[in-house]
């Protein structure tokens, strides 16, 4: 945290007053305000008055005595006995006009006590962040744009960032370019073009998906590469990867940013909303209502993600109750529909058909360029934009709708009986793809991506190594045997370099992985030279890491393709197929493809 003038945020924790509460008390509420000043002294760039220098100042009006610690902010509160234990009230204010930033209240027990210290430091860290930030922006906005520093760009590119439109995110790129002018080591500054690429991605450009997909995927590399640490950027790649199927790294990434930072509640709810999909629902639960928490301000802020949770817990009345309070439904193209779906659970088929109609009006202008959808495709479109791991809440309205919609929905969808067989065709013509699937045909023009499915579509449940996708043969020779304990040390070496370099690759840090896989390919080297060995071993170099990136993006790329001209097949690959450094088709039922 800082303030204008790269000057530090100083607080001052006033002892905490006691009202109608029993003297013995009091040692508890001394020790309360000493763990306080302990708490908010491990946050960086935040310094905080010593406790000997506010020990004697009593009262708030004491404004002398305040004057004279020099403290940006004071945090003061009062304990008193309630019904259910002790009402703990905080106030936050600015010294600079005495205004109260924040206002809390806290029923606690003697035995809660302890957890309530937590829950008042991180509260008002977020709130501080926000207003050090609002503080500074206010400052920022008066002053000409070339004294801007990096620090400052990156600010109001993230206020920019905020508005949720294609105009800002474009202006918000370019406060994060002029960072990286003055910066070019600065990595919020890839973080922010990245998440300036995640909101076209998400939310605003569907026409450019794979373009601002990529953007949004390469621009959080560029940022862990300067800093493994940056938990933005983690929680960005994590999304990512879960879009292109690849749930276990997603989780991995997603879980190692809630390690970094799990106090900023924008992220929380990101992850959150991740974590929904992957079908952790009881974290998701944890994680918004702690993002709540930590964003006193705006209690509002964060109810289409309650609202995503407490539906797919099934608790639809909760869902529908946080999705009435959403002031803009356009806030997400598909949040009506999830309201519609709420209403279908409960039995309340009037007000589904209401939202329902609202989804259908906002699908048309944002997704179907005004043109009016059906049904079908509508919920098609819903199927692919929300990445599910797992079955859902979603699937039988889906069905409902697109039985009640369609005459043709019995031979569009057929329902299989167990253990028979759905057919399908993946036909390279040259020039043009000829697929065919469900009773529906559609032609693409030839891409190396759909060479790469037909491969796999041949080959069900078998591992597909990256290298053989991509035309490269990678031969691995024979060892001979040496001194037993040296081999076990050599082995040794080896399971703890593969450890590392796997470590690395979870995290996006290509560069490191390469220079583990440096030093992993010097011992096998060496390796094959004591034991006598006259022939190359295989390298585990940069160019497998090449391949796997390479083949995932044209698979994804070409699936994307599909889904315009062939919906229902591009939602089957996309949960059948997984990507990685051997990929495969593995469908849930059985099918048989002519290729």
């Amino acid at each position: 945290m800082e303030l204008v003038g790269n000057k530090e945020t100083t607080i001052a924790v006033l002892p905490f007053q006691i009202i109608g509460v029993k003297n013995d008390m009091s040692p508890i509420i001394k020790g309360f305000t000493e763990d306080l000043i302990i708490n908010f002294s491990k946050f960086v760039g935040l310094s905080v008055i010593s406790q000997y220098s506010t020990l004697g100042i009593s009262d708030i009006s004491d404004t002398e005595s305040i004057a004279q610690l020099g403290a940006d902010y004071i945090i003061t509160g009062s304990f008193r006995p309630s019904n259910d234990g002790y009402r703990i009230g905080v106030q936050l204010i600015r010294t600079r006009d005495n205004r109260v930033v924040f206002a809390g209240n806290h029923i606690e027990t003697l035995e809660t006590l302890l957890n309530a210290e937590d829950t008042i430091t991180q509260q008002m860290v977020s709130v501080l962040q926000q207003q050090i930030e609002h503080d500074l922006l206010s400052y920022s906005y008066k002053k000409e744009s070339f004294e801007l520093a990096a620090y400052e760009n990156w600010l109001l590119g993230i206020k920019e960032l905020k508005k949720g439109t294609v105009e800002s995110d474009l202006t918000a790129r370019e406060y994060f370019e002029a960072a990286l002018q003055i910066d070019p080591l600065f990595a919020r500054a890839y973080t922010g073009i990245s998440l300036s690429y995640f909101n076209e991605w998400s939310c605003q450009l569907w026409d450019r998906w794979e373009v601002s997909h990529k953007g949004a995927h390469d621009y959080a590399l560029k940022a862990i590469d300067l800093d493994e640490n940056d938990y933005v950027s983690l929680a960005v790649l994590g999304r990512t990867f879960l879009y292109l199927g690849d749930y276990d790294k997603s989780e991995h990434l997603l879980r190692k940013s809630l390690r970094m930072n799990p106090n900023d509640a924008d992220n929380l709810i990101l992850i959150s909303n991740c974590f929904v999909w992957l079908g952790h629902l009881k974290e998701a639960e944890e994680l918004y209502l702690r993002a709540r928490n930590l964003n006193p301000l705006q209690p509002e802020a964060y109810l289409p993600i309650g609202m995503l949770v407490y539906f797919e817990k099934g608790d639809y009345k909760k869902a529908i109750e946080l999705g009435e309070k959403v002031a803009i439904l356009s806030i997400w193209t598909d949040f009506p529909a999830y309201l519609s779906a709420a209403y279908y659970h409960l039995s309340m088929y009037d007000k589904m058909k209401v939202y329902w109609k609202k989804y259908l009006e906002l699908h048309k202008q944002n997704i179907n360029k005004g043109k009016e959808p059906t049904d079908q495709e509508a919920v098609e479109w819903q199927k692919v934009v929300n990445p599910y791991k797992v079955k859902n809440n979603l699937e039988p309205f889906w069905e409902y709708i697109s039985g009640a919609s369609s005459k043709i929905n019995a031979t569009s969808f057929p329902k299989s009986e167990t253990g028979s067989t759905i057919k399908g065709s993946f036909l390279d013509n040259g020039e043009f793809w000829e697929l065919h699937y469900l009773n529906q045909s559609a032609t693409l023009k030839d891409s190396k991506g759909l060479h790469d499915i037909a491969k796999l579509l041949e080959q069900p449940e078998e591992q597909v190594h990256c290298a053989e996708l991509m035309g490269v043969v990678l031969e691995t020779r024979g060892t001979s045997l040496i001194d037993e304990q040296a081999m076990k040390e050599y082995k040794t070496k080896l399971r703890s370099l593969k450890i590392q370099i796997c470590d690395a690759e979870e995290m996006g840090l290509y560069q490191k992985a390469d220079e583990l896989k440096g030093d992993y390919d010097a011992l096998v080297e060496h390796l094959s030279q004591v034991t006598g060995l006259s022939n190359s071993i295989r390298k585990t170099g940069s160019s497998i890491e090449k391949a796997r990136a390479a083949v995932t993006w044209r698979v994804r790329s070409s699936i994307k393709k599909i889904e315009k001209v062939h919906p229902q097949l591009a939602k089957h690959l996309t949960n059948s197929i997984k990507t990685g450094t051997c990929c495969s088709y593995e469908p849930e039922t059985p099918h048989e493809w002519t290729t």
